[in-house]
């Protein structure tokens, strides 16, 4: 075992976290390396020593504060000349469902294909969206509407009238 291997294993070394068999490769190259030695050494009273402090669990504001974070850090927005350009993660993320629900919807979903890659336009998906909200609303308003007119005979004259 070489001393950057070594290094890399350290820490399960002394959190007891490592099969037998690297256990002791790592305890066999600290005896003949002095650097090594050290570099456990320092880790092992390192640990020792922050054993006994009592831990504290951020609340869940703390947490939630923290992931918004690295989302904003993490996610970079893709832009082009006409508007931010999302790929199927991204618009899964968006509408936030799962890959699986886009897949559904794949034949209505106005998409473009580019390096082999479904790409979502941005504005195209609110457009789409506002489409489908319309045309549902539509829809359950002329369904209320027919059940509130309930239809009405009327008889003027010889003619009968359905209203």
């Amino acid at each position: 075992m070489n001393c950057d291997a070594c290094r890399q294993k350290i820490s399960e070394y002394v959190e007891g976290d490592l099969p037998e068999k690297e256990r002791l490769e790592v305890r066999k190259h600290a005896e003949r390396c002095k650097q090594c030695r050290k570099e456990l050494h320092i880790y092992e009273r390192m640990t020792s020593l922050t054993a006994n402090i009592q831990r504290h669990t951020p609340g869940t504001d703390v947490v939630l504060k923290i992931s918004e974070s690295i989302h904003r850090a993490t996610r970079r927005q893709r832009r082009t000349e006409f508007g931010p350009v999302l790929d199927m993660t991204e618009l899964a993320d968006f509408l936030r469902v799962d890959r699986e629900t886009i897949g559904q919807y794949l034949d209505e979903i106005p998409c473009f294909e580019l390096g082999g890659k479904l790409l979502f336009r941005r504005k195209s998906i609110e457009e789409w969206i506002e489409k489908r909200e319309t045309s549902f609303f539509l829809q359950i308003n002329r369904s209320e509407l027919a059940d509130r007119i309930a239809p009405i005979n009327l008889r003027l004259g010889d003619v009968r009238w359905r209203i």
